[in-house]
């Protein structure tokens, strides 16, 4: 079975053989921890993501100068700015105290 190579939700689309990343054919430019969350965001779209595959779990360090939350707060708010803020409907969805989820929003 061949790998998948592109992942898509809605007008989203990302290439994992070129890192490449756009909406509505519009190149948006991610860092490589935002390119993994949104790689794990899109693989589970529509359900929340948690343990295993949480942003957390990009760092793989347990010590930090900062702590993680925040670090998990900065990289995901800049991460809705480049994939939400420029498109009237929004993908990106904080379930508050549980994750994140792409696609259905939940409240």
């Amino acid at each position: 079975m061949d790998p998948v190579l592109k992942l898509q939700h809605e007008d989203l689309q990302m290439d994992l053989a070129t890192r490449k990343v756009a909406r509505r054919e519009q190149s948006l430019e991610l860092t490589g921890k935002e390119f993994e969350i949104l790689e794990c965001l899109l693989r589970h779209r529509g359900r929340i993501v948690r343990g295993k595959c949480s942003p957390a779990t990009v760092w793989h360090v347990s010590a930090r100068a900062t702590p993680l939350d925040n670090v998990i707060d900065v990289t995901m708010a800049r991460l809705r700015r480049k994939i939400d803020d420029p498109f009237e409907k929004k993908l990106l969805h904080t379930v508050r105290g549980v994750g994140f989820v792409l696609g259905a929003r939940y409240k």
